[in-house]
């Protein structure tokens, strides 16, 4: 569940977790938190679909483009995982084909926007 206390117009605060998030055209947007939740969805289905990779570090970088006509949903929606393992190419990439299929956040999106993901080796 999601509550956010708005004050003074566009000015949020959302408290879940025991953590704060201060929302507002100056702080964290609300395709802020669409990424974000995209981002961690799908990097929780590649490491429970990763069990016998060895991974260092990763980046999820998630970024889109909003349609003009209204609905402004998203349009475009681009992943990209920054890796550091010692996995082959050919892992790396069928496990990510199959977290992007069972993510349930980039499927969702998917039902509006055209979405393009790859990794590359940090």
């Amino acid at each position: 569940m999601a509550v956010i206390r708005f004050e003074n117009g566009f000015v949020g605060t959302y408290q879940v977790g025991g953590q704060t998030l201060h929302i507002s055209k100056e702080a964290i947007r609300p395709y802020d938190m669409t990424y974000g939740a995209i981002a961690g969805c799908l990097w929780s289905n590649f490491l429970n679909l990763a069990k016998d990779m060895e991974i260092r570090s990763a980046d999820v970088v998630v970024n889109g483009t909003k349609r003009e006509t209204t609905p402004t949903t998203l349009e475009h929606v681009t992943i990209l995982i920054r890796i550091d393992t010692d996995a082959s190419d050919e892992k790396i990439q069928s496990t990510l084909d199959e977290a992007i299929r069972v993510c349930s956040m980039v499927q969702t999106v998917a039902m509006v926007a055209k979405i393009d993901y790859s990794f590359e080796r940090k």
